[in-house]
């Protein structure tokens, strides 16, 4: 469903990365960016799609995914709400090398390259702000390759799930709640271990009081310190 100027005006000033613009920079962008709904399960773009356009999360959450030779796959990263994809692949004028799929029902805001170029990179906040997201990003790979590096599945899974409370878990009275909607093939796609495995090892977690499983994927961890002593 298409929204209307005005409802596309407010969801850039809830997005932390474009509430730096101001009015005229926004309206001056009001022929070209679009706002879409794309529905669970549908790609955002693909591999080998042109990096034309930068993709904003607005609501939901999608990965980035490599398709493997055996027919799995490798999630490289998990985006939520105010995280954002496509910026630098602009400057570079790549292409798409991942495909971006949605974990949930996503409404996502799309910025084509000339306003990108035009409008945003000359927004000093904005810049800032770029630069800052992408040291984020690497830093995130570097947790991935740390969690892959684990020697057998306790390992794995202990730094998956540390690696998550760190990135998107949320602090509350019972522990850290993470709440990101994902199966177990997908959190055995990001952490190299089949489904089977990081379900027994959850389970196993959960019998030993370290986390509690809770419905629609979410895992509340209830003692962070006896994951560290796994790894």
């Amino acid at each position: 469903m298409e929204l209307n100027f005005e409802d596309k005006k407010i969801a850039f000033k809830d997005v932390p990365i474009l509430s730096y613009l101001s009015e005229e920079e926004i309206n001056s962008m009001n022929s070209s960016f679009e706002v879409e709904r794309v529905s669970k399960g549908e790609a955002i773009f693909k591999s080998g799609h042109p990096a034309n356009v930068m993709f904003i999360v607005y609501e939901g959450i999608f990965k980035l995914m490599k398709p493997l030779s055996d027919g799995r796959e490798q999630i490289l990263y998990i985006f939520k709400a105010g995280d954002f994809v496509g910026g630098l692949n602009i400057l570079s004028g790549d292409k798409y090398v991942y495909n971006g799929v949605c974990l949930t029902d996503c409404v996502i805001i799309k910025i084509s390259s000339c306003d990108f170029k035009n409008v945003l990179l000359k927004n000093r906040e904005f810049l800032l702000k770029l630069l800052e997201k992408t040291y984020e990003r690497v830093r995130k790979s570097e947790s991935l390759i740390d969690v892959l590096s684990g020697i057998n599945a306790n390992m794995k899974v202990a730094k998956l799930l540390i690696n998550f409370a760190q990135i998107y878990g949320k602090i509350t009275k019972e522990g850290i709640l993470l709440n990101l909607d994902i199966n177990r093939e997908e959190l055995g796609f990001y952490s190299g271990i089949t489904r089977e495995t990081i379900s027994r090892k959850l389970n196993q977690f959960e019998k030993a009081d370290y986390i509690k499983l809770l419905p629609k994927g979410r895992i509340l961890i209830k003692s962070i310190e006896n994951l560290y002593d796994l790894i």
